[in-house]
């Protein structure tokens, strides 16, 4: 899915601190530093920051997205929800059903549903990359 139209091409946003964000998650991602509109100017940020500049275009992209005929369409999917899923802002985002990580989203998701269903003990799965668990509450509606 084409998040933000792609990472830094359309949109921006400035936290109540005053830091320059591709997104409203963007800050969930850690090995990113996000300039400050007071110290830079905005086209500074816009166009120079290594935060934006970072994940612009698609050299930045693994394969498959590298190959894929999509990559001018969805730009590799969304960096911030890659970060959260995998642990790793630069995997593929595992909702595409190309990305190796695809399967195990499913998995989970399989595994709350049933849960949800079945009325089991919520639901948790051990994330493949840094021991990251997702966890459902199955009373949730």
């Amino acid at each position: 899915k084409p998040c933000m139209h792609g990472w830094g091409r359309r949109y921006l946003m400035v936290n109540p601190y005053g830091n320059v964000l591709p997104c409203q998650t963007a800050s969930a991602i850690p090995s990113l530093h996000f300039d400050n509109v007071r110290q830079q100017t905005l086209r500074w940020i816009w166009t120079t920051s290594e935060a934006f500049r970072r994940f612009r275009g698609t050299d930045w992209m693994p394969e498959p997205c590298q190959s894929c005929p999509r990559r001018e369409i969805d730009f590799g999917g969304c960096r911030c929800q890659a970060f959260l899923l995998t642990g790793d802002e630069t995997n593929t985002d595992p909702v595409c059903g190309l990305s190796p990580h695809h399967q195990q989203l499913v998995a989970f998701t399989e595994c709350v549903q049933s849960d949800r269903t079945d009325g089991g003990e919520a639901a948790t799965l051990e994330s493949w990359t840094q021991g990251i668990s997702f966890r459902a509450n199955p009373t949730h509606t």
